[in-house]
């Protein structure tokens, strides 16, 4: 998916992709990791692309599709504190999404 969008990608293709995630109504915190994955993805492609711009706009997307689709969700289920009680694998997923972000950040900054 990340390849087939382009540098300029537009908000209603993020929004159609992010939607394809939660389709069946179904949230839950792997398919939130994979947003945030996804996310960080185009980030790390408009860095590659030298269209530093875009980094501000994806995140807002990001933080608009989660604060209208997936918030509600988070609370109900206790807040971001939830992932303590979460599986393993999710954490870590979690855990390696905000490494990948520091790092393509770092690299970003220091090119």
């Amino acid at each position: 998916m990340i390849d087939s969008i382009s540098s300029q990608c537009p908000k209603e293709t993020f929004i159609k992709v992010a939607k394809e995630q939660f389709a069946d109504g179904v949230i839950n915190w792997g398919r939130v990791v994979t947003l945030f994955y996804f996310a960080c993805r185009l980030v790390v492609k408009a860095l590659c692309q030298k269209i530093p711009e875009m980094i501000q706009t994806i995140i807002s997307w990001t933080m608009e599709y989660i604060q209208e689709n997936i918030l509600r969700w988070i609370r109900d289920l206790g807040g971001w504190e939830a992932l303590l009680g979460t599986p393993t694998w999710q954490t870590v997923a979690i855990f390696c999404l905000g490494v990948f972000t520091t790092l393509a950040i770092v690299k970003w900054k220091s090119s």
